[in-house]
């Protein structure tokens, strides 16, 4: 070993201790520096669950103008007036008094009355109406407008499913677009630290290459969103004008108007099976196939014609009055027609039933489904909450130098797909369960 050159004193080993500790900082304190720097970015890694978008009902106003102009309600009122009217026709009833004139000119050769004698006749009748016939055809009536009355019904739910199905897809597609936006915004921000700290020598080219790799897949993520949300907002304008006046899907400010209903499952079986827009149409269609096989039975008794004449015969000379009556013969045609008529009273009462079976079968899928979206939405809600934790602490470890880069964008990503699944959670939920109280007749009245 070479011998130094001077000695080595103690002055001089503590020029160099203070010219190493000048150079570089300790441990601690370059620990405290990228805690401090990067403390803003740790706090908002990813957007809070409570400050994602919430679904909303459209608002009452809106819905309301909306049925008041859609052309199938629209359709269906005029159909409504029109049932009004034929109801009155069948009151009133089709018979009606028929007047006949008749003039001719007798000849007579033969004396003592030999000449030429002009006659005439003047004749009214009317087909008469028999009581169980009148009857019959009154409940004919109120067949006809209950059946009109159950279609505007059926219309009605049909529209206002379709109209919440838009609402909730277009809310979605936004909430989606603008979580997109806090993701690529919280993104830019950690670019920019990451830029701040490779200029300064403490992150090497690939930790800045492999964010800003995540900053154009967050930007693309952000243009197909964006995409979404206007086509679907454009399609939600085009069938629903009224919606789009208020320029926004901002709805009702009602947190609890898309909870679940608090009847238990039977009230709300009972209240399906009669707020069932469809059974509706089938008891409908029922009374007026019953209503059918009474006019049917009363027309076995044919209705009598009466009329009354007068007449003029040999040129004044004789003076006729007279009455008239006629009575068809039933034959086995109007048995045959009264037959038929049962037949098809008795396949409506069956088809009532099947219609009963399906529609219980379709609210237990209703809130069946209608439960578990709800519980899923609160376990994605939780299974996100940990997602984001471990984001964080796995954040926490690489700005300790514990852990790479793209062990924290991975986790980053999984905390940002559970994220995405409470939004779409919550949407189903609450599509379920407007759903759901549409068809119980709980979230907007069925009766026009």
């Amino acid at each position: 070993m070479k011998p130094l050159s001077k000695p080595f004193t103690l002055s001089a080993l503590s020029a160099a201790l203070a010219l190493t500790l000048t150079a570089a900082p300790s441990w601690g304190a370059e620990k405290a520096w990228a805690k401090s720097a990067d403390a803003p970015s740790l706090q908002a890694a990813l957007p809070a669950l409570s400050e994602l978008p919430s679904p909303t009902l459209p608002q009452i106003a809106a819905v309301d103008q909306i049925l008041a102009e859609t052309p199938a309600l629209q359709e269906a009122q005029a159909l409504q007036q029109a049932a009004a009217q034929n109801g009155a026709v069948l009151r009133a009833g089709t018979n009606e008094f028929t007047g006949q004139a008749q003039v001719q000119q007798r000849r007579i050769e033969s004396l003592p009355d030999s000449g030429r004698y002009n006659e005439w006749q003047l004749l009214i009748n009317r087909q008469l109406r028999l009581p169980s016939q009148a009857q019959a055809d009154g409940r004919m009536a109120e067949a006809l407008q209950t059946s009109a009355q159950a279609a505007l019904v059926a219309t009605r739910q049909q529209f206002l499913g379709a109209l919440l199905t838009a609402w909730f897809a277009a809310q979605r597609a936004q909430a989606e677009a603008v979580l997109a936006q806090q993701d690529l915004d919280l993104i830019n921000a950690q670019v920019k630290a990451l830029q701040r700290r490779q200029s300064l020598g403490d992150a090497s080219v690939l930790e800045l290459e492999q964010m800003q790799a995540e900053q154009a897949r967050a930007q693309s993520t952000l243009l197909l969103a964006q995409g979404m949300a206007a086509s679907s907002r454009a399609a939600l304008f085009a069938r629903y004008p009224a919606l789009s006046r208020g320029g926004s899907l901002q709805g009702q400010n009602d947190p609890g108007a898309l909870a679940l209903p608090t009847l238990n499952a039977e009230q709300l079986s009972a209240r399906a099976v009669q707020s069932s827009p469809l059974l509706i149409q089938q008891r409908a269609m029922l009374q007026k196939a019953q209503a059918m096989a009474a006019q049917a039975h009363a027309a076995r008794t044919p209705q009598p014609t009466v009329g009354a004449y007068i007449g003029s015969d040999r040129g004044g000379s004789e003076r006729i009055v007279g009455l008239q009556f006629a009575m068809p013969f039933g034959g086995s045609a109007r048995v045959s027609q009264e037959r038929a008529a049962l037949a098809e009273a008795d396949a409506a009462q069956w088809r009532l039933r099947d219609l009963q079976a399906q529609a219980e079968a379709d609210f237990q899928r209703l809130y069946a489904d209608a439960q578990a979206q709800g519980a899923a939405a609160k376990a994605t809600e939780q299974a996100a909450q940990v997602q984001t934790q471990a984001s964080n602490r796995m954040l926490r470890a690489y700005q300790l130098g514990e852990a790479g880069l793209s062990d924290w964008l991975l986790a980053r990503r999984s905390a940002l797909e559970s994220t995405k699944l409470v939004l779409q959670s919550r949407f189903d939920a609450a599509t379920s369960s407007a759903q759901l109280k549409l068809q119980t007749g709980l979230l907007y009245e069925l009766t026009p």
